[in-house]
């Protein structure tokens, strides 16, 4: 076996410790969500009128963006979009690690230009979104740096991905494939083999790393917290069932 090289040593110290962060971090962010006191009743009318109205309402949210799509269509085209890209993408990192054999499977070409479409419709999504917030005066006013920050990070994550099938030689391109399986399967089973050490790689890798690290601190934990949103998770029912909350003696208003 290859001896380890002193990048991958950085690199699996960075992985476990994001990981480790990640894993808290989403932890602690669950269990603030959950323990929140919500002492009085304050769903967003009009609101369904039972618990399990208002649970299909929540994934209205979650998979179709319904409140966005009512308010604002080219927002939620380009924010629908960006999403449904983004999580093909994750699906199809994690795909590739089964479909990447020896030989390729006769139809690994089109697996690879599904996601370089996916790549580009993300990066021009995401384009588009910071440009909103930079154009609209209306949402540059309520915009923060966090929200530059995490659409920049995830253009250039985007980017360098896209970067690799472009800038690098097939040849390259093939060596980076060949040593990336061997060490994504390291990491779970404590068998390390050195990372590709291409430089443009690296990048995308430590992009990525950075967003993980970020996520349990940042907005994009919204894909959690709808699920605790009392506006969206509430039913439309005071009269017929008396709301009481335990925890929300321990308020003081």
């Amino acid at each position: 076996m290859e001896p380890l090289n002193v990048t991958t040593a950085i690199y699996l110290f960075i992985t476990y410790s994001v990981g480790l962060v990640f894993v808290i971090g989403v932890v602690l962010r669950i269990y603030k969500y959950a323990t929140t006191p919500q002492p009085i009743k304050i769903m967003l009318t009009p609101a369904p009128l039972t618990k399990s109205g208002a649970f299909a309402r929540v994934l209205g949210e979650v998979f179709f963006f319904k409140s966005l799509y009512k308010s604002n269509k080219p927002t939620w085209i380009f924010g629908y979009l960006f999403h449904i890209s983004f999580f093909l993408l994750i699906a199809m990192h994690f795909a590739r690690h089964f479909v990447y054999t020896n030989p390729l499977p006769s139809w690994y070409n089109y697996f690879v230009i599904s996601g370089i479409v996916c790549g580009i419709v993300m990066v021009i999504s995401l384009f588009v979104l910071i440009m909103r917030r930079i154009v609209v005066e209306r949402v540059k006013f309520i915009s923060l740096f966090q929200d530059y920050l995490i659409l920049i990070l995830l253009m250039l994550i985007g980017i360098a991905g896209l970067s690799l099938n472009f800038a690098l030689t097939p040849a390259a391109l093939t060596v980076v494939d060949k040593q990336l399986g061997p060490y994504m399967d390291g990491l779970l089973t404590f068998k390390f083999t050195n990372i590709p050490s291409n430089p443009l790689f690296l990048i995308h890798y430590t992009l990525v790393m950075l967003l993980i690290l970020y996520i349990p601190f940042s907005k994009v934990m919204h894909f959690i917290g709808i699920f605790f949103s009392p506006t969206r998770n509430m039913a439309d029912n005071p009269i017929e069932e008396r709301y009481y909350r335990p925890n929300a003696k321990d308020l003081s208003i």
